[in-house]
């Protein structure tokens, strides 16, 4: 048995754009009855290449097309430290993914996944089991459903925090650095993180200085970590995409 691994992109929007495409295109042939029919032309512009994007990248981030979606796991996974023994933890899971992979990374960590698994989202927490399980690591790994908001874990509770395109998809947060700042909460003084995420979309993160405030870290792009290729590097897509990585520094002398 294979492990089921979805890919970022939501599968039924990639139906519907493809739907809307095909109902303009079929439009346009009216035109030969007529001219009045070739207004389709413009939302079949629009339609068209929005579902030749997504159709693209969920083609670039599975196993076929370069396998992006894994190797952006595997890179937040060998960008972070972990002690022998430790507990990390895995915001926004997905199906498992990148928490099977920081197992295999290192053995004798215990690895925590949450997620909303929300419903316009093709994952869910037994696929998430069922891949740990086919992959190894299910005595080490575990999925609860928690929002990335509000996580009920006690705070330094981690030795170590990784979030993969996640803070920005948080609906409860209005402030996207939000779901960064919960995720340092659960860390340790002196644990490690690794977050990856559209940092460099303004439409999610206004304040570009908040970020590194909060982290005490620039981000940085993820391109200059890896050639994206078309349509990845799209600004709709991968081209907002930054990594930040660091230490949760330890708390001020004299404060509780």
């Amino acid at each position: 048995m294979a492990p089921a691994y979805r890919t970022w992109i939501r599968m039924a929007r990639l139906r519907a754009f493809a739907g809307l495409t095909l109902l303009c295109l079929a439009g346009c042939v009216f035109a030969l009855v007529s001219p009045w029919f070739l207004l389709f032309l413009a939302p079949l512009g629009v339609v068209g290449y929005s579902t030749l994007i997504l159709t693209l990248t969920a083609y670039r981030l599975s196993p076929r097309g370069g396998d992006f979606q894994r190797r952006i796991h595997l890179l937040v996974v060998t960008s972070l430290s972990v002690p022998p023994a430790g507990r990390a933890l895995d915001v926004g899971c997905g199906s498992g993914s990148l928490a099977v992979k920081l197992a295999q990374a290192h053995p004798g960590v215990t690895v925590v996944g949450v997620d909303s698994w929300a419903a316009d989202w093709e994952y869910s927490a037994e696929q998430c089991a069922r891949n740990a399980r086919i992959e190894g690591v299910a005595d080490r790994v575990t999925f609860e459903r928690q929002s990335g908001s509000a996580l009920s874990f006690p705070a330094a509770s981690f030795d170590a925090v990784v979030s993969c395109m996640t803070f920005h998809e948080i609906r409860e947060n209005a402030d996207k650095t939000d779901g960064a700042a919960e995720a340092l909460r659960v860390l340790r003084p002196g644990g490690t993180f690794v977050f990856l995420d559209l940092f460099g979309d303004r439409s999610f993160y206004p304040d570009p200085a908040a970020l590194p405030a909060l982290v005490g870290a620039d981000p940085r792009p993820l391109s200059d970590l890896m050639a994206l290729p078309f349509p990845l590097r799209h600004p709709k897509v991968l081209g907002h995409a930054m990594v930040v990585t660091g230490t949760r520094p330890p708390p001020a002398q004299g404060s509780r």
